[in-house]
């Protein structure tokens, strides 16, 4: 078997997943089609809980920014308090240290000395401290509108056995660059499908930020898991293995940042790819046969953490395919050989066809030619990168917890750097 021979059977190999995967993206979209969009609607509760905010900050001066509007929020001022848990190592101190010093009766901050267990082990650290009966968290990039804690805390009061209430991701930056355009389809693509399907079945997973949970039930699930890159899946599968369920609220928007550079966005998807596969490796056994869940619940719990095994598959079948275009005996093209380009083509692009029906829920494709580009060329490369954090996860190598920079903390470092000559 020559070179040319054996490309072609290995890229004929490799596409059999990525069509399964791409059947999966249709099936959903099918399926969302033709469902009935009737979300529960859950109405206010004259006894409003306790609310502690949790704001993890690491060398994010943008975050008071996210402070102000949670100072905004139309909510029982003797009801709610906000905790910082810093952990900078630059001018991001003094930054909040002004900040809080102008509210002293609504703000508190707690450091640590060591940056244990990252946003994980600042979290922890700062339960002991928190008084209120639902712990709502905002990464320091997220702005809350006024009418978040009074909307995210309804659900709690219908069921006690709802632990997590999640709300929907906005983007500030979606259309700054291809990046960014990239990395918002991806999320608008989850938020429109897999968070409102995984919430019909009552496991619609903690996204880690403009979310909520029940304190004791946190406490009874042991906390964060400081060793875990994506802690917020793996404590919600925790949580539900304790017989609590999960409430998604799609009418409900918050904006955050998303990463604007090719390495920052590499570097979160890598964590992801990596954090969901472990997530899935640790809790497997639980999950299939440890009595906890329906079997449709096991499947898309499944899917959506150990779902990167399909970037293996995405990189082998790209380099396959273009070396057997290259090593083979170049010929007319016939008519059959476009009708098997256009067959390829179409049982694959499940995911071009969600994303677009998810841009569209949004009013956002204007973007999606950027998308689809970016899609065929940083999307590539991205596989190559979430193989490698896959393979990692697999045999259980570890990986390096790495910020996501913001874009708002860049602007305001320039602004210092300009004017105080930081």
């Amino acid at each position: 078997m020559n070179i040319n021979s054996m490309s072609i059977l290995i890229y004929e190999i490799a596409l059999l997943p990525v069509v399964f995967f791409s059947v999966v993206c249709y099936m959903v979209a099918i399926y969302d089609l033709f469902s009935k969009k009737k979300y529960k609607k859950y109405p206010n509760s004259p006894h409003l809980p306790s609310v502690t905010i949790q704001i993890p900050v690491y060398n994010d001066p943008v975050a008071i920014r996210c402070m102000k509007s949670c100072l905004k929020l139309d909510y029982p001022r003797d009801k709610f308090e906000i905790i910082v848990a810093d952990d900078s190592t630059d001018g991001t101190k003094k930054v909040i240290d002004d900040f809080v010093k102008k509210h002293p009766e609504k703000i508190r901050i707690f450091r640590r000395n060591t940056r244990k267990g990252f946003k994980s082990g600042a979290l922890n650290n700062i339960l002991k401290y928190s008084n209120g009966d639902i712990i709502v968290i905002f990464d320091s990039d997220f702005i809350p509108p006024k009418n978040f804690l009074k909307k995210i805390v309804r659900p709690f009061f219908q069921d006690e056995k709802i632990a997590i209430v999640q709300s929907r991701m906005g983007y500030i930056n979606h259309s700054q660059n291809f990046i960014t355009k990239l990395a918002s389809t991806f999320l608008m693509i989850y938020h429109n499908f897999y968070c409102p399907l995984s919430s019909k079945l009552g496991i619609s997973f903690f996204c880690g930020t403009h979310g909520a949970i029940r304190k004791d039930v946190l406490i009874e699930a042991g906390g964060w898991d400081e060793k875990n890159l994506t802690e917020d899946a793996e404590l919600s599968i925790r949580i539900f293995k304790k017989g609590y369920k999960s409430v998604y609220l799609p009418n409900l928007k918050v904006r955050g940042e998303l990463p604007f550079t090719f390495e920052a966005f590499i570097r979160q998807q890598m964590r992801w790819t990596y954090g969901m596969a472990r997530t899935f490796i640790d809790n497997a056994r639980s999950i299939w046969f440890g009595g906890h869940f329906s079997l449709p619940q096991k499947a898309l719990m499944t899917y959506l953490t150990f779902g990167g095994i399909i970037f293996p598959f995405v990189a082998v079948m790209t380099v396959a395919g273009l070396l057997g275009m290259v090593t083979g005996v170049p010929h007319p093209l016939t008519v059959q050989d476009l009708l098997d380009t256009i067959k390829n083509f179409a049982i694959t692009s499940g995911f071009f066809v969600i994303a677009f029906i998810a841009l569209k829920k949004e009013n956002k494709t204007n973007i999606y030619k950027s998308s689809f580009f970016s899609s065929l060329t940083f999307g590539i490369i991205l596989s190559i990168f979430n193989t490698v954090a896959f393979l990692r996860a697999i045999y259980n190598q570890p990986m390096i917890w790495y910020r996501t920079p913001k874009f708002g903390s860049i602007k305001i470092i320039e602004l210092f750097k300009k004017y105080f000559r930081l």
